[in-house]
């Protein structure tokens, strides 16, 4: 008994922390930023992967009492005890058998001796009948168990490449640390949410933490515009046209405003489609003629009966067990064959509407204004988020994630067009009140006074979610022209909400793109860049730390705006094939679990294409996010206890997978701790700037926590003696061979030196490292002519001859790139590369020193 009531509170311990590691990840998404920055993570990750490790313990110790149960548990049972459970994600189920048993039982018990075995035979066949459905729905939600597995599984066959990367020497050590703990997280979360949504109340949970993602978010970012709240970069400004159509794009939270216009798009479609689904169209006979549903699709149309209602129905729908025999095989059927039962009785039976047969089926007038109250109220609950995601969508200005979410919005309705009109009705206001607000505020450049922009927002936020109710309502009774008219004043909304948008953005959309075009220059440098290594990648963060040797042209750009290309550029194809396999997991059971979450998943499919979402961790949970909801949408029915994890323990996983999964887990919460612990002295010892001893106690130990931030050590190796500096960065550069800040440290130490070969040979390896940039290409050539100087002062005109060559050469090569860049345009040239005016003065210095070397040299020989 002991050992049932520990193994029970265990379950629901580790279902509360599951549910609230879930809370925390959304909640610490908002607050950092999207989870772009991994520095920023390093505390929240370590804290996360210790509650990963504890939860891995305690499903360790749950799994072994659930062993020592099962050894102590005698073998067989009291004769006659046939009721079993059959465990599922949502709870357990009993047998047909008993089932049987069960509701022949209760049959009986008002039937007299005539009828008992008819009566008996009709409630097994109905049993058989709801047994082979239930069989059908239990084979169906394990299949979907099995396929949401993949999600985690994919996450941590890319941690695996990662690792494997990380001991093969990638290209950025520290940049492969980031993406494994990253990922490492991305798994974690996605065992959470599958865990959760296999809960009683997992639906409501995800729906929750859903739904407060996307508030926090859009009123965050819109309350800064409108309401005064002080968040950092919540508007992105830029003076370019082709940029911003009105100076000024809304990023919100996550400081960029592309992938937050992304992020609105998927929240938007979501709400959109879940008032589409939930949108009830009834004529003037009461008879329903759309869809509806409360979050997800409804089969009350088909006209089936499911098990609780047979149950009911079965158990005996009168309390005075004054039933006729042919009235009890009508209800035990389902319906009646012979006429004895009204066919608005069977109407009522079969939609669930009635609460009792015996009763007539007879609806009263307060009970159908009482449901149209709660209809009222669903319908505005599933309105009340529209307006916030659209006006937050429109005022990013992202044509990417605008078309994104039209082409998810076009595939969903093309597959089930019968929501075009329902989609129609539940958008145009608040979609035309967005447009409004976009318009009103790109006059002033998102720039409103608090108070009225406060009175604009709440306003237009009330008009819309009222206008939507009144169209809804009117739309719901109406018939003929009416419901004709309706659709045409929904339709004219729509006109008009995007007629505004399109003047106000036009230039933009139908001139030339030059961030299009710049993305086409990145992916074909990232296809070239991808060729070196195809099948394994070069570890995290490639293209950051390679872009400056791979780009053929001078653009700034250290994402490489495709994560799909991104993903290509790390792990190469093998990492490709997990991420595909990952997103056609998620695609494939949203899609038969509750398609009213595939539009939004395909905006973050589709968008993550051209952008880099990818780089934010928000993204990631949304799409993880999405399938675990799907699932908890398919398994609804309650349980008596949450022993659902600790079933999928005792069945699934063994003692030495357990503890692999509590090793890996600490081993990662060490990781970034000592990463944490390196950014922080790091942060610490730049705040010490004014006392170099302190500076470099405080980086030398920043350096001990994590050897493997070329930024630590090159800020280190300007404080420590020459000979120590070189080796501290010859070490780093092991860590990261890509990176172009190390190699311009080494060349400049080589430059002070007095070996013109030596020095040449590392200013070429630094400016291969970062081809384009005129900065270093001068000072590089500065460097060589003070060689050059020195030698001359010292008497050595040998090297001063060869370290004058070696900086004419340099100015050469700076010459031929920088008239090749000259003739092909100011477009694309972001860094501004061209030919300084100080080179033509280090020329002729470089000229005339090498004349009176090789002249005093050619004299010596001469003598000689």
């Amino acid at each position: 008994m002991r050992i049932n009531r520990f193994q029970q509170y265990g379950g629901m311990a580790v279902t509360l922390a599951c549910s609230l590691a879930v809370i925390a990840a959304g909640g610490a998404a908002c607050v950092l930023r999207g989870f772009f920055f991994a520095k920023e993570m390093y505390l929240f990750l370590t804290l996360w992967f210790v509650l990963c490790g504890v939860l891995t313990l305690g499903g360790l110790v749950l799994y072994a009492a659930s062993g020592w149960e099962k050894r102590l548990k005698p073998q067989g049972g009291p004769a006659g005890k046939t009721e079993t459970v059959r465990a599922l994600p949502g709870g357990g189920v009993k047998e047909d058998i008993a089932e049987a048993e069960r509701l022949a039982g209760s049959v009986r018990l008002v039937t007299d001796n005539a009828g008992k075995i008819a009566v008996t035979q009709a409630a097994d066949e109905a049993v058989s009948g709801s047994g082979r459905m239930l069989e059908g729905s239990m084979s169906r939600v394990t299949g979907l168990r099995a396929i949401v597995w993949l999600l985690p599984g994919c996450c941590i066959v890319i941690c695996i490449l990662y690792a494997i990367h990380a001991f093969r020497g990638p290209l950025s050590s520290q940049g492969t640390l980031d993406e494994l703990l990253r990922w490492g997280f991305y798994a974690s979360f996605a065992v959470f949410a599958v865990l959760v949504a296999g809960t009683r109340r997992g639906g409501t949970l995800l729906a929750a933490v859903w739904h407060l993602l996307g508030l926090v978010i859009s009123l965050s970012a819109l309350l800064a515009v409108c309401g005064g709240l002080p968040v950092p970069y919540a508007v992105a400004y830029s003076q370019s046209p082709e940029v911003s159509a009105t100076g000024a794009r809304l990023a919100g939270l996550l400081q960029y405003p592309n992938a937050f216009g992304a992020v609105m798009a998927v929240f938007l479609l979501e709400r959109l489609f879940a008032a589409a689904y939930g949108f009830r169209l009834t004529g003037p006979s009461g008879t329903v003629s759309g869809e509806d549903c409360a979050e997800g699709e409804v089969e009350a149309s088909r006209g089936t009966v499911n098990r609780a209602e047979q149950e009911n129905i079965a158990s005996g729908g009168a309390k005075d067990g004054t039933v006729s025999r042919a009235e009890q095989e009508n209800i035990v059927s389902g319906g009646a064959k012979d006429g004895t039962v009204s066919r608005a009785e069977q109407e009522n039976i079969a939609s669930g509407e009635a609460e009792g047969g015996a009763k007539g089926g007879a609806v009263s007038r307060a009970d159908r204004a009482r449901g149209w109250s709660a209809e009222l109220w669903r319908t505005a609950a599933r309105l009340l988020p529209l307006f916030p995601y659209a006006a937050a969508l429109l005022l990013s200005e992202s044509r990417g994630a605008w078309l994104a979410a039209a082409s998810a919005g076009a595939a969903a309705l093309l597959w089930k067009r019968q929501l075009s009109a329902p989609l129609l009705i539940t958008g145009a206001a608040p979609v035309a009140a967005a447009a409004l607000l976009y318009r009103q505020l790109a006059r002033t450049g998102l720039a409103a006074e608090p108070l009225p922009g406060l009175l604009l927002l709440a306003g237009l936020w009330a008009g819309a979610l009222l206008a939507g109710l009144w169209l809804h309502r009117r739309s719901c009774r109406a018939a003929g022209w009416h419901r004709a008219a309706m659709l045409a004043l929904a339709a004219g909304a729509w006109t008009a909400a995007a007629s505004a948008v399109l003047l106000q953005v036009r230039a933009r959309i139908t001139g030339p793109s030059p961030t299009a075009a710049a993305r086409g220059l990145f992916y074909r440098d990232a296809w070239k860049l991808a060729a070196e290594a195809p099948w394994l990648g070069r570890g995290g963060e490639t293209w950051r730390h390679s872009y400056l040797a791979a780009q053929s042209r001078p653009y700034v750009g250290s994402q490489v705006h495709s994560g799909y290309l991104d993903i290509l550029l790390n792990l190469g194809t093998a990492g490709l094939a997990a991420v595909l396999l990952l997103l056609l997991a998620a695609g494939w059971l949203v899609f038969k679990a509750s398609p009213r979450l595939l539009p939004p998943l395909l905006v973050i499919i589709l968008h993550s294409a051209v952008d880099f979402d990818w780089s934010y961790g928000l993204i990631w949970l949304l799409l993880l996010l999405l399938p675990a909801w799907a699932l908890a949408e398919t398994i609804h029915r309650p349980v008596a206890e949450d022993t659902a994890i600790l079933t999928g323990l005792r069945r699934s996983w063994p003692y030495a997978a357990i503890a692999v999964l509590c090793v890996l887990t600490f081993m990662l919460s060490i990781l970034s701790y000592q990463a944490m612990r390196g950014a922080a002295l790091y942060k610490q010892a730049a705040r010490v700037s004014g006392d170099p001893a302190a500076q470099t106690a405080l980086l030398r130990q920043s350096l001990a926590w994590n050897p493997r931030e070329p930024q630590t050590a090159a800020a280190l190796s300007r404080l420590l003696p020459e000979e120590q500096g070189m080796d501290l960065l010859l070490d780093s550069l092991q860590f990261s061979p890509g990176d172009a800040a190390l190699h311009w440290e080494l060349a400049e130490r080589y430059l002070q030196g007095r070996d013109p070969g030596e020095a040449l040979y590392w200013v070429r390896r630094s400016l291969k490292a970062d081809i384009f940039n005129a900065a270093k290409r001068l000072a590089a050539i500065e460097g060589m002519l003070k060689m050059a100087e020195r030698g001359w002062a010292e008497g050595n005109r040998q090297r001063a001859a060869d370290s004058a060559a070696a900086g004419l050469e340099l100015l050469r090569q700076y010459s031929l790139l920088a008239g090749r860049e000259h003739s092909a345009g100011r477009r694309h040239n972001d860094r501004g590369f061209g030919i300084n005016e100080q080179a033509e003065g280090v020329y002729l210095r470089l000229r005339a020193l090498q004349a009176l070397a090789t002249l005093e040299e050619r004299e010596k020989i001469v003598a000689r």
